[in-house]
């Protein structure tokens, strides 16, 4: 599921006289950063795209606060590649303990949910306040612009990394008017 109960880890990166030693960072990775890391640091151009993030400013200082670059994860089940090009709506949309395909966006304090199932509710997360993601924000009138926001946001690094479905979302709970 796309909460952090679930998919966060700590990562624990030590690389003497390269990056500073005992820092923490906040801005989360995944493993598309970490594949692009490695290339990068070991000098190998792969020959298609892998769509990581360049994480090195965060290894150099890791209390940035200047890092902009949203993280984005999406789950798609057990479909890869040009399976995931179209949303399925039979049982390969939860194929995989039930959970169905989502995208999710943080940005700074907040996470953005999209279940990629027609008529499901949107998500807003406020991590700070809410670490534990207990209370969904997205139908308060007050983030309304945050929430077109963050959905504005995913679509657009759904677009960045070539997720073919990003024009087909299914609507909202919202967009249906319930």
């Amino acid at each position: 599921a796309p909460y952090d109960a679930t998919v966060a880890a700590p990562l624990i990166i030590s690389w003497p006289g390269r990056i500073p030693e005992g820092k923490v960072c906040k801005h989360p990775v995944n493993a598309p950063d970490l594949v692009d890391l490695f290339c990068r640091t070991a000098g190998v151009n792969v020959p298609w795209k892998t769509h990581g993030r360049d994480i090195r400013p965060l290894l150099q200082n890791p209390g940035t606060t200047e890092w902009k670059s949203p993280l984005l994860m999406t789950h798609t089940s057990r479909s890869y590649g040009a399976e995931t090009d179209e949303i399925p709506t039979d049982e390969r949309l939860t194929s995989s303990s039930g959970v169905p395909w989502y995208a999710l966006l943080r940005d700074g304090q907040y996470k953005y949910i999209r279940n990629l199932v027609a008529g499901e509710t949107e998500e807003l997360y406020d991590l700070e306040a809410d670490p534990e993601e207990l209370t969904n924000l997205a139908a308060k009138p007050s983030q309304a612009a945050r929430l077109r926001e963050l959905r504005a946001k995913a679509i657009a690094e759904l677009r960045r990394t070539d997720a073919k479905f990003v024009d087909r979302l299914p609507p909202t709970r919202a967009e249906l008017g319930r």
